[in-house]
Protein backbone atom coordinates (compact mmCIF):
# COMPACT_ATOMS: atom_id res chain seq x y z
CA UNK A 1 0.00 0.00 0.00
CA UNK A 2 1.44 3.50 -0.92
CA UNK A 3 1.79 5.92 1.69
CA UNK A 4 -0.65 8.14 -0.11
CA UNK A 5 -3.18 5.39 0.28
CA UNK A 6 -2.62 4.82 3.76
CA UNK A 7 -3.33 8.22 4.15
CA UNK A 8 -5.95 8.49 2.60
CA UNK A 9 -6.86 5.60 4.86
CA UNK A 10 -6.03 6.97 7.84
CA UNK A 11 -8.53 10.15 7.29
CA UNK A 12 -11.42 7.92 5.85
CA UNK A 13 -11.12 6.18 9.01
CA UNK A 14 -10.97 9.22 11.12
CA UNK A 15 -14.27 10.63 9.13
CA UNK A 16 -15.77 7.16 9.45
CA UNK A 17 -15.72 7.56 13.47
CA UNK A 18 -16.80 11.28 14.12
CA UNK A 19 -19.62 10.25 11.42
CA UNK A 20 -20.45 7.13 14.20
CA UNK A 21 -20.15 9.57 17.11
CA UNK A 22 -22.61 12.52 15.33
CA UNK A 23 -24.87 9.66 14.42
CA UNK A 24 -24.85 8.41 17.99
CA UNK A 25 -25.65 12.17 19.43
CA UNK A 26 -28.48 12.43 16.78
CA UNK A 27 -30.33 8.89 16.76
CA UNK A 28 -29.49 7.67 20.77
CA UNK A 29 -32.36 9.20 23.14
CA UNK A 30 -30.67 11.17 25.98
CA UNK A 31 -27.30 11.29 24.61
CA UNK A 32 -26.48 15.07 24.28
CA UNK A 33 -23.49 16.63 22.61
CA UNK A 34 -23.44 19.51 25.05
CA UNK A 35 -22.42 16.45 27.70
CA UNK A 36 -20.34 14.50 25.20
CA UNK A 37 -18.73 16.88 22.56
CA UNK A 38 -14.83 15.62 23.45
CA UNK A 39 -15.51 12.46 22.29
CA UNK A 40 -14.62 14.61 19.13
CA UNK A 41 -11.21 14.90 20.96
CA UNK A 42 -10.80 10.95 21.35
CA UNK A 43 -11.78 10.20 17.39
CA UNK A 44 -8.92 12.70 15.97
CA UNK A 45 -6.66 11.54 19.14
CA UNK A 46 -7.31 7.37 17.62
CA UNK A 47 -6.83 9.28 13.90
CA UNK A 48 -3.55 10.24 14.63
CA UNK A 49 -2.48 6.60 16.82
CA UNK A 50 -3.46 4.50 14.44
CA UNK A 51 -1.43 4.86 11.38
CA UNK A 52 1.69 3.63 13.80
CA UNK A 53 -0.05 0.56 14.61
CA UNK A 54 -1.66 0.23 11.38
CA UNK A 55 1.66 0.42 9.61
CA UNK A 56 4.53 -1.46 11.84
CA UNK A 57 7.56 -1.53 8.76
CA UNK A 58 7.06 2.87 8.99
CA UNK A 59 6.34 3.04 12.51
CA UNK A 60 9.65 4.71 13.45
CA UNK A 61 8.86 7.43 11.02
CA UNK A 62 4.48 7.89 12.03
CA UNK A 63 5.91 7.29 15.75
CA UNK A 64 6.04 11.11 15.58
CA UNK A 65 2.11 11.30 15.19
CA UNK A 66 1.96 9.63 18.94
CA UNK A 67 2.98 13.75 20.33
CA UNK A 68 -0.41 15.62 19.09
CA UNK A 69 -2.50 12.73 19.49
CA UNK A 70 -1.52 12.29 23.40
CA UNK A 71 -2.40 16.48 23.39
CA UNK A 72 -5.85 15.93 21.93
CA UNK A 73 -6.10 13.20 24.23
CA UNK A 74 -5.42 15.35 27.04
CA UNK A 75 -7.52 17.92 26.26
CA UNK A 76 -10.33 14.99 25.45
CA UNK A 77 -9.93 14.38 29.16
CA UNK A 78 -9.59 17.83 30.49
CA UNK A 79 -12.62 18.99 28.28
CA UNK A 80 -14.95 15.79 29.90
CA UNK A 81 -13.89 16.85 33.19
CA UNK A 82 -14.91 20.26 32.54
CA UNK A 83 -18.36 19.57 30.77
CA UNK A 84 -19.45 17.07 33.46
CA UNK A 85 -18.12 19.32 36.56
CA UNK A 86 -19.50 22.13 35.32
CA UNK A 87 -15.81 23.64 36.69
CA UNK A 88 -14.23 25.42 33.76
CA UNK A 89 -12.33 27.76 36.55
CA UNK A 90 -10.00 24.67 36.61
CA UNK A 91 -8.46 25.50 33.07
CA UNK A 92 -6.70 28.31 35.61
CA UNK A 93 -4.22 25.40 36.55
CA UNK A 94 -5.81 21.83 34.60
CA UNK A 95 -3.50 23.32 31.68
CA UNK A 96 -0.67 22.11 33.32
CA UNK A 97 -1.82 18.90 32.15
CA UNK A 98 -1.08 19.04 28.57
CA UNK A 99 2.83 19.18 28.94
CA UNK A 100 2.44 15.84 30.22
CA UNK A 101 0.46 14.90 26.77
CA UNK A 102 3.44 15.91 25.34
CA UNK A 103 5.29 13.81 27.45
CA UNK A 104 3.10 11.31 26.95
CA UNK A 105 3.79 11.71 23.62
CA UNK A 106 7.07 11.27 23.48
CA UNK A 107 7.15 7.86 25.58
CA UNK A 108 4.97 6.67 22.99
CA UNK A 109 7.05 7.24 20.18
CA UNK A 110 10.10 6.24 21.69
CA UNK A 111 8.81 3.14 22.95
CA UNK A 112 7.23 2.19 19.66
CA UNK A 113 9.54 4.09 17.05
CA UNK A 114 12.60 2.87 18.58
CA UNK A 115 13.54 6.68 19.16
CA UNK A 116 15.67 5.71 22.54
CA UNK A 117 16.07 5.44 26.10
CA UNK A 118 16.77 9.12 26.30
CA UNK A 119 13.36 10.74 24.55
CA UNK A 120 11.69 7.86 26.98
CA UNK A 121 13.07 9.26 29.77
CA UNK A 122 12.46 12.86 28.64
CA UNK A 123 9.05 12.12 27.75
CA UNK A 124 8.41 10.08 31.39
CA UNK A 125 9.86 13.36 33.59
CA UNK A 126 7.65 16.07 31.22
CA UNK A 127 4.69 13.53 32.17
CA UNK A 128 5.91 13.71 36.32
CA UNK A 129 6.49 17.65 36.19
CA UNK A 130 2.94 18.25 34.69
CA UNK A 131 1.47 15.78 37.57
CA UNK A 132 3.40 17.49 40.02
CA UNK A 133 2.60 21.09 39.28
CA UNK A 134 -1.17 19.75 38.21
CA UNK A 135 -1.42 18.45 41.83
CA UNK A 136 0.16 21.60 43.53
CA UNK A 137 -1.96 23.48 41.83
CA UNK A 138 -5.17 21.80 42.16
CA UNK A 139 -4.60 21.24 45.72
CA UNK A 140 -4.34 24.62 46.37
CA UNK A 141 -7.18 26.11 44.41
CA UNK A 142 -9.13 22.99 42.97
CA UNK A 143 -12.48 21.84 43.92
CA UNK A 144 -13.17 19.29 46.76
CA UNK A 145 -12.84 16.52 43.75
CA UNK A 146 -9.51 18.18 42.86
CA UNK A 147 -8.39 19.12 46.31
CA UNK A 148 -8.39 15.46 46.70
CA UNK A 149 -6.47 13.94 43.64
CA UNK A 150 -3.96 16.76 43.69
CA UNK A 151 -2.48 15.42 47.25
CA UNK A 152 -2.55 11.69 44.93
CA UNK A 153 -0.52 13.03 42.02
CA UNK A 154 1.79 15.51 44.28
CA UNK A 155 2.62 11.46 45.79
CA UNK A 156 3.28 9.70 42.60
CA UNK A 157 5.12 12.62 41.09
CA UNK A 158 7.31 12.14 44.55
CA UNK A 159 7.27 8.29 44.18
CA UNK A 160 8.39 8.70 41.00
CA UNK A 161 11.22 10.75 41.80
CA UNK A 162 12.23 8.47 44.48
CA UNK A 163 12.03 5.53 42.32
CA UNK A 164 14.54 7.13 39.97
CA UNK A 165 16.58 8.11 42.62
CA UNK A 166 17.43 4.39 43.74
CA UNK A 167 16.99 2.52 40.54
CA UNK A 168 18.69 4.84 37.52
CA UNK A 169 18.38 3.78 33.81
CA UNK A 170 21.98 2.75 32.77
CA UNK A 171 24.00 5.44 31.75
CA UNK A 172 25.66 5.35 28.15
CA UNK A 173 29.10 6.11 27.29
Amino acid sequence: MSSTDRSSAVVALVLIGLGVVFLAFNLVPGLQIARTWPVIFFVIALGFYLPALLWPSARQGLAALFIPGSVLLVLGLIFLYNTFTNDWGAWAYIWTLIPGGVGLGLALAARMGGWGSGTLWVGVWMMVGSVAAFGFFGTLFGTPVLKAIGPIALIIAGAALLLRTFVRPPQSA
